[in-house]
């Protein structure tokens, strides 16, 4: 017997790992008012720091739940040593970071929004955003130089006008 209904337990999976980090936070505020109260600088810069820390932890953590899609698309993402693969159920593709010049999100037909990695081996690789895995490449795009995370986010979390670009190596 479930006592916890099921849209509510959906929320709390996704967003737990934000609450915990939102715990860290808390405690760092305890610990810092604990020093105040007992007039200590050691706890009052541990809870500081904790608390800067566990600021920039939530920041980045709210972006990659953000970034998050649900999996409805065919196919599987997979990231490996700086690697993207897309398996999908009619092709296959593998791609390196290294070779990535233009990242674009573009509106699809056949699914809501598609990510589109123009590399410099060839054909650019078409993943779909709600393909399996396809957080994934929140980690792999974070890992390019001049990537805005914010604009990223944004740019998933709207409905794409035909093409969005990204991101471009200069």
């Amino acid at each position: 017997m479930n006592f916890i209904r099921p849209n509510v337990r959906a929320h709390f999976a996704k967003w737990s790992e934000a609450y915990l980090v939102a715990l860290i936070i808390i405690m760092g505020i305890r610990v810092l008012i604990r020093g105040f109260v007992i007039q200590s600088i050691i706890y009052e810069a541990i809870g500081g720091v904790t608390i800067i820390l566990g600021l920039v932890l939530l920041r980045g953590t709210i972006q990659r739940i953000q970034f998050k899609r649900s999996q409805k698309a065919p196919g599987m993402v997979d990231v490996t040593e700086r690697e993207i693969s897309y398996f999908g159920p009619m092709h296959g593709k593998t791609v390196s970071l290294e070779s990535l010049f233009k990242i674009e999100l573009r509106e699809s037909e056949a699914y809501a929004s598609v990510w589109v990695l123009h590399n410099s081996e060839g054909d650019p690789m078409i993943v779909p955003t709600s393909a399996k895995g396809s957080d994934r490449l929140f980690d792999a795009f974070t890992s390019l130089s001049g990537v805005k995370m914010d604009v990223l986010v944004k740019a998933v979390n709207t409905v794409p006008v035909h093409s969005h670009v990204i991101w471009e190596r200069i």
